[in-house]
């Protein structure tokens, strides 16, 4: 972690703020075989706010991981590898009820230059389901089906995958 202090040039009797910049480290728990839109949330969101952020190594030393598990038959990271002074997990993977932060929830952006391999966008425009599949968590997790916002494309995207649990229902 490194600090800056900086201090108002318009009035000396003002305390110096001190800005903190976090080494964030990520890990996609069910594998790099398709973008994890929630950690590429949490990137661009960290990474505005001025922290270095990196997939997580062994060899590094990160204020904070943040790892995301989709799938709950996927099996858990061994968190010991790493050098961490705070691992959050999240995603239905572990907790079905858990969610991203306001901030980053409502936020548009997305680091797309976290998975350089895929050349295209990913979008919703709707969460949610209008059905109650006894073998889908999307209901429970997401509630009936409603309208999104939009997120950022991919500027070397090349085409747009949309990631709608039923495209067809979307209300609007």
């Amino acid at each position: 972690m490194t600090c800056q202090s900086l201090t108002r040039k318009d009035n000396t009797n003002y305390s110096p703020l001190i800005i903190i910049r976090m080494n964030i480290g990520l890990v996609d728990v069910d594998g790099h075989n398709f973008p994890n839109f929630a950690l590429m949330r949490l990137s661009a969101y960290n990474k505005a706010k001025g922290h270095r952020v990196e997939w997580a190594s062994p060899a590094q030393r990160y204020d904070k991981v943040l790892a995301s598990k989709v799938f709950t038959f996927t099996p858990d990271y061994d968190y010991n590898l790493l050098d961490a002074g705070e691992v959050i997990g999240g995603g239905t993977g572990y907790d079905i009820a858990g969610r991203l932060p306001e901030a980053v929830e409502n936020s548009r952006m997305m680091d797309y230059s976290i998975y350089p391999d895929y050349p295209f966008s990913l979008q919703f425009f709707s969460r949610g389901c209008i059905r109650k599949c006894p073998f889908c968590l999307v209901r429970e997790k997401e509630g009936y089906i409603r309208a999104v916002e939009p997120v950022e494309l991919n500027p070397k995207g090349n085409w747009i995958e949309v990631l709608d649990n039923n495209f067809f229902a979307n209300p609007q």
